[in-house]
């Protein structure tokens, strides 16, 4: 038995080229095979907000719809965006949904909490003292602010 090195080398050069091949495809479909990625950097899940204006950021790949709140938004060519949404007194939720070419979707809710001024209670106030000098000095207590008399004394 006489083997041909030329049809070894030959053989060997094929089989690494279709191993390449392989690899590249495999390396280019992965972005297909895992669909649509959704990352939100900032505003964290279950945040307390000390401001009414949100900056919703983060990176959305491989998509070909993104929407916040079911209204469309737009990502730079790195697939980063940032959003501005003004949040209601009380508890939100914030929907993100991102689609990609073949149909396949993704949704994360962001669930905030917002307490404006008003609603804060017990109402912050400040009490200003006098000392026999001259200094004054002012204090903030936490305490709620004594209900007014509404009762009538008439004899």
């Amino acid at each position: 038995m006489s083997h041909d090195p030329k049809k070894k080398l030959v053989g060997i050069i094929a089989l690494g080229i279709s191993i390449l091949l392989v690899a590249y495809v495999l390396f280019q479909a992965k972005n297909l095979i895992l669909g649509p990625r959704l990352t939100i950097s900032e505003p964290r899940d279950g945040m307390h907000l000390t401001n009414e204006l949100v900056t919703i950021t983060g990176v959305a790949k491989n998509v070909s719809a993104i929407s916040l709140n079911d209204n469309p938004i737009f990502v730079d060519k790195e697939g980063v965006f940032r959003e501005k949404l003004i949040a209601a007194p009380g508890y939100s939720i914030i929907k993100m949904s991102v689609e990609d070419r073949f149909g396949r979707k993704k949704t994360e809710y962001i669930h905030l909490v917002f307490n404006s001024e008003k609603e804060r209670g017990p109402f912050m106030y400040e009490m200003a003292t006098t000392s026999s000098t001259t200094s004054t000095s002012v204090s903030t207590s936490t305490q709620p602010l004594p209900a007014a008399s509404t009762t009538n004394q008439s004899q």
